[in-house]
C-alpha cells in the first residue's frame, strides 16, 4: 500500500486559510498604507540570492546556522534570503548612478531562517523593511523612527502597550575600543556576548566575559555600561572619550527632536540594545512591547551606512527598519487590538433547480451586472441543487443577500432579494 503523504506544511512554515489571510492582508495594508503616507516606494527582489551576499556580512550566527543554502545544478551556491536589508542594498548598488536621493523604499516579503520553531517565531516569516538612503543626518532617523511609530498607532496601540528603545553602536566601540582597550577581533567576540545579555542573565553573562579573558574591572566597567542611564555614560567611558564621540552627538539631537515632537513617550535610550548584525555601525533600536506576559522585541532598526561597501567603492548612508508579521500578530493578540476581519459576500446568486439553461443565464447576466456595479458576489455553479441547500451554503459563507431567479420571475422580469440575516424577502425589478 502507497504511503499517504501528510497534509501538515514544513516544520516552521505556515499555511494560510482564508480567515488567516484576512489578517494578514490586515497587517500588510496597514504598513503599505503609513508607508505611502510618507511617500515611500514599495519594491520586490528573488527569494534566491548568491550565498555570498549574506556571508560577507549578515553576521556569524544567522549564517552558520540559521541559513537554508544549496547548491544549484550550474554548481553555483544560493541561499533562500534570511533577512531583507543585503539584497536592498545590492539593488540600489546596481543603480548606484542613476536613484534620486534621497531613496525612501519599502518592502514586504518572506524570509526563511533554519531555527528552532517556538512561540512568536518560526522558520518562515514575512517582513516589511523601511529605509532612507542617501543621507547621513539625524534627521532621516528621526523620520524612521515617526514611522515605526507610527506604524504601531496605526493598529490601535499607544505608549502604555510597546516602547522603542535605542543605542548606537558607536558608543559600544568606544568602550570597548578606547575604555577597555580591546583589539578589533576581540571587539567583535564581545559585542556579540553583550547582544545576549538579558537572555543570558546578570551572572552567566559575567562568566561568559571572564572566558573571553575580560578582568574583573573589564566585566565590572561592561556591566556598569549596559545598565547605565544616558547621563551616566560620562562617568561610564570618560569625559574624553564621550566628548569625541559621534555616536553621543547623534543621541542627543534626536533625544531633542523627539522631544519636541512629543515621541520621545514613545522611546526611551537602552545602552543594552546592540542588535545581532555586523554591517550594523551606528543607531540601532528595537521595539518592545510592554506587555507584561510577552515582555520581548516586536522588531528593529539600525543605520547601515557601510554596507554598500561589499558592492564596490560606494559612499551610501543608510538607515532603517525591519517588522516580522509574526511577532506583530503575537503583541496585536496580547493587546487585543484585532479588528473584526470580514470579507463579506454581498450577493449570493441562486440557480433555479432545472436542465433548462436559461436560469443559469439570467443568474450569471445577474451576478455581472452587480459586479460591473463593484459588488462581491458568489454565483452557484450546480444546475441540480435545491433552493434551500443552496441558502444554507450562503448563510454559512456570511453572505448578506440572496438573490432567486425562478420562473415566475423570468415572466416579470423581477428578481427576488432575501436577507439572509433577517429571512426578510422583496421582489425587485431586474
Amino acid at each position: 500500500m502507497t504511503p499517504k503523504i501528510s497534509t501538515q506544511p514544513y516544520r516552521g512554515a505556515r499555511d494560510f486559510y482564508p480567515e488567516d489571510m484576512r489578517l494578514e492582508n490586515y497587517i500588510f495594508d496597514t504598513w503599505k498604507k503609513v508607508c505611502k503616507r510618507y511617500g515611500f516606494e514599495q519594491y520586490y527582489f528573488p527569494v534566491l540570492e548568491p550565498l555570498e551576499l549574506f556571508a560577507a556580512k549578515s553576521g556569524q550566527e544567522l549564517v552558520s546556522e540559521q541559513l537554508f543554502s544549496f547548491e544549484d545544478r550550474g554548481g553555483r551556491k544560493l541561499a533562500i534570503r534570511p533577512e531583507l536589508t543585503p539584497s536592498t542594498v545590492r539593488m540600489i548598488a546596481g543603480k548606484y548612478g542613476e536613484l534620486p536621493r534621497p531613496i525612501k523604499w519599502f518592502m514586504i516579503g518572506d524570509n526563511w531562517r533554519y531555527e528552532r520553531p517556538q512561540k512568536g517565531r518560526g522558520r518562515e516569516f514575512y517582513q516589511l523593511e523601511a529605509n532612507i538612503f542617501g543621507e547621513p543626518g539625524v534627521l532621516a532617523d528621526f523620520e524612521i523612527f515617526s514611522i515605526a511609530i507610527d506604524i504601531m498607532k496605526a493598529f490601535g496601540a499607544n505608549e502604555k502597550m510597546f516602547e522603542l528603545r535605542f543605542s548606537d553602536r558607536r558608543l559600544i566601540t568606544a568602550l570597548l575600543k578606547d575604555t577597555l582597550g580591546l583589539d578589533d577581533e576581540k571587539q567583535v567576540r564581545i559585542r556579540r556576548l553583550m547582544d545576549k545579555r538579558t537572555k543570558v542573565g546578570k551572572e552567566v553573562f559575567a562568566e561568559m566575559l571572564a572566558e573571553e579573558g575580560l578582568t574583573k574591572e573589564q566585566c565590572d566597567k561592561v556591566e556598569q555600561f549596559m545598565t547605565s542611564d544616558f547621563d551616566k555614560l560620562e562617568s561610564v567611558l570618560g569625559t574624553d572619550v564621550i566628548s569625541k564621540n559621534a555616536g553621543y552627538k547623534n543621541l542627543l539631537e534626536l533625544t531633542s527632536l523627539l522631544t519636541s515632537s512629543g515621541l520621545i513617550k514613545y522611546c526611551a535610550f537602552d545602552p543594552a540594545i546592540i542588535r545581532g548584525f555586523d554591517y550594523s555601525d551606528g543607531l540601532v533600536y528595537e521595539v518592545f512591547d510592554k506587555n507584561p506576559e510577552n515582555t520581548r522585541s516586536i522588531y528593529g532598526g539600525e543605520r547601515f551606512d557601510k554596507l554598500v561597501t561589499i558592492f564596490g567603492d560606494y559612499e551610501l548612508p543608510a538607515t532603517g527598519f525591519a517588522m516580522g508579521d509574526y511577532t506583530l500578530r503575537e503583541f496585536l493578540e496580547g493587546w487585543k487590538l484585532i479588528p473584526q476581519l470580514e470579507d463579506t459576500i454581498e450577493y449570493f446568486v441562486t440557480v433555479w433547480p432545472g436542465t433548462d439553461p436559461k436560469y443559469f443565464e439570467r443568474s450569471l447576466q445577474i451576478a455581472n451586472k452587480l459586479r460591473e456595479d463593484g459588488k462581491k458576489v458568489l454565483v452557484w455553479l450546480n444546475k441540480d441543487t435545491k433552493l434551500d441547500k443552496q441558502l444554507k451554503y450562503a448563510d454559512k459563507k456570511g453572505a448578506l443577500s440572496a438573490v432567486i431567479i425562478g420562473e415566475e420571475e423570468l415572466k416579470t422580469n423581477n428578481v427576488t432579494i432575501k436577507d439572509l440575516r433577517s429571512g426578510k424577502q422583496e421582489e425587485r425589478k431586474l
